[in-house]
């Protein structure tokens, strides 16, 4: 499980950085909302980290 989530964590970052780039150069307000759902999948999957990491 804890493999998975940092795999999803780097994955989510990635995308925020492709989608940035991708709203930086292109304006088109359709990647803010994937831009949104990285970053809040990411922040999800980084809390989840650190609960099960507080645990072991």
């Amino acid at each position: 499980m804890n493999r998975v989530l940092k795999w999803v964590l780097l994955i989510c970052a990635a995308s925020v950085v492709v989608n940035g780039l991708l709203y930086w150069g292109t304006g088109n307000r359709d990647v803010i909302i994937n831009l949104c759902s990285s970053t809040g999948l990411g922040v999800l999957s980084a809390v989840w980290l650190l609960f099960l990491r507080k645990r072991q």
